[in-house]
């Protein structure tokens, strides 16, 4: 009776939320800035006495800084038989985020950063990609603050266009190799879009494995429902790990990546407020864990600095499903152009009041 109150209330507070934000029009997209390392501008001459310009000087210095890493690492190992290749802008992600829960045994922290970086090399290999992720090989959908993976580093071979080869290795105290195989199209059914995914993989000390998983979303101006499925199954153990997930609410402005994980979560969302209800468990045990949480999400400053809240109830079958209630905070950092020239970022959620550092 107790959960079934705990969990009439959540659904109460995620509609109070949500209704907050509602306008119509579609959903903004947060995509990187296109073009070449080369055009990156100088230094801007505008005088820097604010807050807000500190921190755009600090993340366009940054930003320069890994452009012009990544271009020399590319022109260096390029092949000196055939002409260089202009080097593309590479978009990275940093993000922190932290978990308070007071559950069974007592208030429980976590903490974790996550970092996604799609490195575009075009002069070491024309068809590779690079990339450094601290997601795992399985794109498990689990919240940021829960995840304790070490960073993969690696590449991927485009062979089609929904076709991906990744070859790489896990960072850790126990480094592991891995190697896959990434199918995941995208299908457009009307107003319901389609978004299905497999991943045969291979990893050192695991053994051999499929991950999977069917995500289904739809839109009606920037009121959204998504639904996703997710499956993960290791051939040495016989052990197979799922969740489905719930995702229903509003969005102004949604950042545009190609993790599984983070779509599943809702933590794609640059502004907005959403509630999530999921489930998951394994063969044996059936559910193991349910949990309904409101993430509210929106830029902290400009267009590149995001920051969440997201209250959350859980309950755990190893705690005797007492309900364990708690809050997730966190931040994304998107160097993805920049933010101290007009324009180069575009400014998100404008219209919800919100009014920066000055």
């Amino acid at each position: 009776m107790n959960n079934s109150r705990l969990a009439v209330l959540g659904a109460l507070s995620a509609l109070l939320a949500i209704s907050a934000y509602a306008e119509s029009e579609g959903p903004e997209r947060v995509r990187p800035s296109t073009g070449t390392v080369r055009k990156l501008r100088k230094a801007s001459t505008e005088v820097i006495d604010t807050l807000g310009k500190r921190f755009d000087a600090g993340h366009d210095w940054l930003y320069r800084r890994l452009q012009g890493l990544f271009e020399k690492m590319d022109l260096r190992f390029g092949s000196a038989e055939q002409p260089p290749i202009v080097v593309p802008l590479s978009p990275v992600r940093i993000g922190f985020d932290a978990q308070f829960l007071h559950g069974q045994n007592g208030l429980d922290f976590s903490g974790t950063r996550d970092l996604e970086a799609s490195l575009a090399l075009p002069n070491i290999e024309r068809r590779l990609k690079l990339f450094v992720t601290s997601a795992d090989v399985q794109e498990t959908p689990v919240d940021p603050a829960e995840e304790r993976n070490p960073l993969s580093f690696g590449a991927q071979f485009t062979a089609q266009t929904h076709l991906k080869f990744e070859l790489g290795v896990q960072a850790s105290t126990s480094p592991s190799a891995f190697a896959a195989v990434r199918w995941a199209p995208t299908l457009s059914l009307g107003a319901v879009s389609l978004y299905p995914f497999v991943k045969p993989y291979v990893q050192s000390g695991l053994g051999i494995g499929t991950s999977g998983g069917i995500a289904l979303e739809a839109w009606s101006e920037r009121w959204m429902v998504r639904s996703t499925s997710y499956g993960d199954w290791v051939r040495n153990s016989s052990a197979t790990a799922w969740s489905q997930t719930l995702v229903f609410g509003y969005a102004r402005a949604v950042i545009q990546e190609h993790r599984y994980d983070r779509f599943a979560t809702g933590h794609d969302l640059a502004c907005g407020a959403v509630a999530r209800l999921s489930v998951s468990g394994d063969r044996t045990s059936h559910a193991t864990l349910y949990e309904i949480s409101v993430l509210m999400k929106r830029p902290l400053h400009g267009g590149w600095l995001f920051g969440y809240i997201e209250p959350v109830t859980q309950w755990n079958r190893t705690f005797d499903w007492h309900p364990g209630i708690g809050i997730r905070i966190g931040f994304d950092a998107l160097f993805w152009g920049l933010a101290s020239v007009p324009t180069e970022v575009r400014t998100y959620c404008a219209s919800a009041g919100h009014p920066g550092w000055t």
